[in-house]
């Protein structure tokens, strides 16, 4: 096994135009667990990850590619309805199967569909790159028994197995890494649906709750965050839950604070959603933003440029979805906390929440493609 730590990319591109890794196997990391893999055209390595895993059907391997502009770039068709659902969840440890009519792909399909993933790691994203060709990847283990995690039993007792190893580190990998969590995309029009619309089945439930990924794939949610989750958040909540329902948009919005919650809505704040014929203003009650929350929302928007970047800092893996409001439609700066103020400033807080949040929902209307620009 030649054993690649942080390699460069420059050597990374030698050993490809060199053809290195055609028909070998590669140990590579996800970001959440190590696979044994090779490049999706290399047919012997396939037959032989099979006979080392000792599997005797047809395998299910997960297809990696580097980005969601790779399947527009190839010509791969996304169903709409799952593509916020991939914007939310990737680079990330969900795995989607569906429909996938490509010839390339055939010998990889199920029943016509395909599991395709992009992973956390960016070494392995780059990598796949520079191959110009997506990997298979599966867990390293005999089949039916527990996937090995360990890099110093995969080293020592798995070597054999593998060809090269393309790794960001040396050590410090987790030993309590879970597996992405698989779900297949159903749509309403194939033969197996039985409820008549477009659904998510859970394949296999791993990092990822199956349910908070239904969730997400029913009515993807936008988190508005600001200190306390008492004035500027609950208001941007209740705007673009009211407008979003007047015209169906498939989104809800939820709300949450850095600090401990607990407190009712400011009396301003409650005031001047009351004005505007939002009742549920009443029944808000503060919280405290949680890694859960984050995961489990299509996109973050802060109040204040600080917040984003403390959120950013804490979760790193969703840096991808968390800004300010005001820059996710096209304005720079903070939206000011009014709290302890007048309520002339809470009217002018309000105006201004009230034009980001149109303009959002107008944004939201048209952001089902692949390479709509989130910032």
């Amino acid at each position: 096994m030649v054993l690649l730590i942080r390699p460069s990319l420059r050597k990374l591109e030698k050993l490809v135009s060199n053809g290195a890794f055609d028909n070998k196997t590669i140990l590579h990391y996800t970001g959440d667990m190590f696979g044994i893999g090779c490049k999706i055209f290399s047919f012997e390595a396939i037959e032989r990850i099979q006979k080392l895993k000792g599997r005797q059907k047809k395998p299910g391997f997960i297809v990696l590619v580097p980005s969601l502009e790779w399947f527009e770039k190839e010509g791969i068709y996304i169903p709409d309805k799952i593509i916020p659902l991939l914007k939310q969840y990737w680079p990330g440890n969900l795995t989607v199967i569906f429909k996938c009519d490509e010839p390339r792909f055939a010998h990889l399909a199920i029943e016509g569909k395909v599991a395709f993933r992009i992973p956390d790691d960016e070494l392995l994203r780059k990598f796949i790159e520079l191959l110009k060709e997506p990997i298979i990847s599966t867990s390293i283990n005999i089949s039916s028994l527990p996937a090995e995690n360990d890099l110093n039993r995969l080293t020592t007792f798995y070597s054999e197995w593998f060809d090269y190893a393309i790794l960001p580190q040396n050590k410090n990998y987790p030993y309590n890494s879970q597996p992405s969590t698989i779900v297949e995309y159903i749509s309403s029009r194939e033969e197996k649906n039985q409820s008549g619309f477009d659904e998510l089945k859970c394949i296999r439930e791993g990092s990822i709750p199956c349910y908070v990924v239904k969730n997400s794939f029913e009515k993807p949610t936008i988190l508005f965050v600001c200190t306390a989750n008492i004035c500027r958040s609950p208001i941007a909540e209740k705007l673009f839950n009211h407008y979003a329902s007047k015209i169906n948009l498939p989104y809800s919005a939820d709300s949450a604070g850095l600090l401990p919650g607990g407190q009712a809505i400011s009396a301003a704040s409650m005031q001047l959603l009351l004005e505007n014929g939002i009742m549920e203003a009443k029944d808000h009650i503060a919280k405290q933003i949680t890694p859960e929350m984050i995961q489990g929302s299509y996109l973050v928007l802060t109040m204040e440029e600080r917040q984003r970047d403390f959120l950013r800092m804490q979760e790193p893996k969703q840096t991808r979805k968390i800004f300010t409001l005001n820059e996710y439609v096209g304005e720079a700066g903070d939206i000011a906390d009014p709290y302890g103020a007048d309520l002339d400033t809470y009217r002018e807080t309000y105006k201004i929440i009230n034009d980001r949040i149109q303009r959002l929902i107008e944004k939201l209307k048209n952001s089902n493609s692949i390479l709509k620009d989130e910032s």
